[in-house]
């Protein structure tokens, strides 16, 4: 279904712009990192624990090497006691109905705003805008998004303490 968003026009003109009232449907799964502006994106056609993890095993293999700590929202599929998380992973849940303390949300809000009054003929169409759109960021532009001041204090508070002990 067409997202829809404010318009400016002069005073007494509505807005008029395209609009689909059908339903197509492909999700995107992100993990940024705040400070650097690394990213990595997946798409999958529905939101539950089996492509949830697909994501996280997807995720894990890249950059084996590096340790992540993934702050995730308390959603059913981030809970279930079947979800299988990567031996170079860890989950930390966030207090719940408060999607202003995941810093992720920010970029998802601004994709939103890019795909207001697209229309898209096919869920193909539909997943090649979302590959197209998130390959269009910069780390720059990820950490702009999604870099809270108060992510980016606890980060120097902790390496200062880890610093000078």
């Amino acid at each position: 279904m067409t997202v829809m968003r404010r318009a400016i026009t002069l005073p007494g003109v509505k807005p008029v712009g395209p609009y689909q009232h059908r339903f197509i449907y492909r999700y995107c799964y992100g993990v940024v990192e705040p400070l650097q502006g690394d990213h990595f994106f997946v798409t999958a056609p529905q939101v539950n624990t089996v492509f949830f993890e697909f994501m996280l095993q997807e995720f894990a293999q890249h950059q084996p090497e590096i340790f992540k700590i993934l702050f995730v929202d308390k959603a059913g599929y981030h809970l279930t006691k079947t979800l299988k998380i990567p031996e170079n992973m860890r989950l930390v849940y966030l207090p719940s109905s408060n999607p202003e303390l995941n810093p992720v949300e920010r970029l998802w809000r601004d994709m939103k705003d890019q795909v207001a009054f697209h229309n898209f003929a096919t869920e193909q169409e539909l997943e090649a805008w979302i590959i197209h759109t998130t390959s269009q960021y910069s780390k720059q532009q990820i950490a702009s998004l999604t870099g809270f001041p108060y992510i980016l204090k606890a980060v120097r508070d902790l390496s200062y303490s880890m610093e000078y002990g």
